[in-house]
Order: structure tokens, then sequence, then C-alpha cells
């Protein structure tokens, strides 16, 4: 049975969101090797997760870039000390998903994971265009950087 077919009866039961807008936003079979999912929800939760801990750790290094990551320190440069302000806001918020997934790594439960689904979801969807406002500013930033001094070498 596909994933889809066993989360939407659970769909139904925990009035989650549709397995389309799910898959759209978290990409919830990004590869197709899999023949079986025994838990759709812990499935899904975890896939969140990953798109999550993806942000994390992009803004940790904005946020104290470590000597020697050059690329952080450059990045952590283009943003203002209120943006970075915002963003530590949203990490802490992130982490407290993060965390609440791993406790339900620990304790299963298929209602817990359900109501981790919708709060997770609806947050994401509620900061996403502030994340892709500060993604933006990151990509802005290189390419005000990327313009070469007049006499810089040739390097290709």
């Amino acid at each position: 049975m596909q994933l889809q077919d066993k989360y939407e009866p659970l769909m139904k039961k925990y009035r989650l969101p549709s397995y389309h807008e799910l898959d759209d936003e978290y990409e919830l079979l990004y590869f197709q090797s899999i023949l079986e999912i025994s838990h759709p929800l812990r499935f899904i939760r975890r896939r969140i997760i990953d798109k999550i801990n993806g942000f994390i750790h992009l803004f940790q290094n904005l946020l104290q870039p470590m000597n020697g990551n050059l690329i952080a320190l450059e990045e952590s440069s283009f943003l203002t000390e209120e943006e970075k302000q915002s963003i530590v806001y949203f990490v802490k918020n992130m982490l407290i998903l993060e965390r609440e997934s791993l406790l339900l790594d620990i304790h299963h439960h298929e209602k817990k994971d359900a109501e981790f689904i919708q709060r997770a979801h609806k947050y994401w969807l509620e900061h996403k265009n502030n994340v892709s406002d500060y993604v933006t500013k990151l990509k802005e930033g290189w390419a005000k950087e990327a313009k070469p001094p007049s006499n810089a070498h040739y390097f290709g």
C-alpha cells in the first residue's frame, strides 16, 4: 500500500492537511525506493523535521559563524541586528518543534504525530515568506559581492 493510501484515512481521522499539500511542501517521497511505510504519520513528521533542520542549520551558522567558515562570516554581515534577532526567535521556535519530534521518536503516539504535523505545518506556512525574504537577502548580498574589483586578476 502506498504512503498516500495509508495517509488518507488518517488525514480524515485527525483533520490533517491534504497529502498533496504536504508533498508539495516537504517532498514526502523524494526517493522512489521505499517499499513499505508502516507508520505514515511518523514518516511525514520526520520529513517535516528534515526541512526544519535545514533552516536551523543555515540560520545557526549566520547567527554564530565559526572561525574559518568564511561563507557564514560573510553572510552574517548581510543581515541587520534586527533581522538577526527575528531569526533567533524563528530558530528557537523551530528548535522546540525539532525537540518535540525527538520525543515522539522515543515515545511513539499516532495522535501526537498528527497534532505535531498540524502545528508544524501551520507554523511553517506562517513563516516561510519571512524565511524566503532572508534567503533572498543572502543571495542578493552575494550578488553585490560578486562584482570583481577593477584591478582583479583573471582566474579563468
